[in-house]
């Protein structure tokens, strides 16, 4: 009797029969000829006898090699070569060759045809939902931009409002600091705005304020015409008619010559279209602006703009319509 721990030899399969087991399609081909020596179940349901009949004939309708075949590149390096086919009917079929050798020293080429149709569709789905994540992704990016850029701008005359203003200020302040250069400010008042509102209504008051953000915003393509100061300048709506102008790197003489083009600006905003309504009968438009400079009239960003307010204000007491730069001995006084 057999022991039952004796080592049994491995079962042993018919070739054949194994192979029509296989749901692939399995050709082996002579690369000489082209012709198809041996088939399994799989390719003869699929193709029919290929008996004595060349691949590229009865497989694909060719009167030559196929030109996506890539047996020559298999037999040449010995390893695997494949193709992916689009067929009729919107079917994908991954083509795959290997050189193998029979027991009696010929080489032939085992040809291997799987469907990846379904495979080809999930990957264009999946490609598909990625490129609308993609997009989604972008115009997520684009929507949160805007909403922050929103968040900073003035709804009226889009330049920087009030609290962006005051951390601009720091930040330039720290950096003129770091820099050992001057920061100048400009505070922009509109002489008698509230006449404007009284006697042509709220229309056209908003319209001043618009034609003063596009006058100091720096930084708008389609208003570069029209702006005073350099890229680097940084115009906001300090509120109501107020304005201020950010001069980075910009000395107490510098800032004046900005300051007095600005005022005279101003002026000339009545020869504008838009404001046509404000000419009959004709009524000035002006402002009173106020200087100061860091490090010259203060040593901190709130200092900075508390000088700038008192020069404004000063400049609105002895007349409107024109520049004052703080006084450092008037305000010790």
């Amino acid at each position: 009797m057999a022991r039952s721990d004796e080592i049994k030899p491995p079962p042993m399969y018919d070739p054949q029969k194994l192979l029509d087991t296989q749901p692939v399609i399995i050709t082996v081909i002579d690369p000489v000829t082209y012709k198809a020596i041996f088939q399994n179940e799989s390719s003869r349901a699929k193709f029919g006898d290929l008996s004595g009949l060349t691949c590229h004939e009865k497989i694909a309708n060719c009167p030559t090699p196929c030109s996506f075949c890539k047996m020559p590149e298999a037999i040449q390096t010995g390893t695997m070569t494949s193709s992916q086919v689009a067929s009729p009917g919107n079917v994908h079929l991954l083509v795959q060759w290997g050189k193998v050798e029979s027991v009696d020293g010929r080489t032939h080429v085992v040809e291997t045809i799987t469907d990846i149709t379904e495979l080809k569709r999930q990957q264009e789905r999946t490609d598909k939902l990625n490129h609308q994540l993609q997009d989604s992704l972008r115009e997520l990016y684009h929507l949160t931009q805007q909403l922050k850029e929103n968040s900073i701008r003035d709804g009226l005359t889009g330049l920087y409002n009030h609290s962006h203003f005051q951390e601009l200020l720091m930040k330039f302040c720290a950096e003129a600091q770091r820099a050992h250069t001057p920061l100048s400010l400009l505070f922009i008042d509109l002489d008698n705005f509230k006449c404007i509102n009284d006697t042509y209504g709220h229309a056209a008051g908003d319209q001043v304020l618009r034609e003063m953000g596009w006058l100091l915003d720096s930084h708008e393509p389609a208003v570069r015409n029209r702006r005073l100061g350099r890229p680097s300048d940084v115009g906001a709506r300090y509120g109501g008619e107020e304005f201020a102008v950010i001069l980075p790197n910009t000395s107490v003489d510098g800032a004046l010559i900005v300051a007095e083009r600005l005022r005279h600006r101003v002026t000339t905003l009545m020869l504008l279209p838009e404001l046509a309504t404000l000419v009959a009968p004709s009524f000035p438009l002006t402002c009173s602006i106020g200087l100061a400079t860091f490090p010259v009239h203060a040593s901190c960003p709130s200092d900075l703009i508390a000088a700038a307010d008192a020069a404004v204000y000063t400049a609105k007491k002895t007349g409107k319509n024109r520049v004052c730069v703080f006084n450092i001995e008037a305000a010790a006084a």
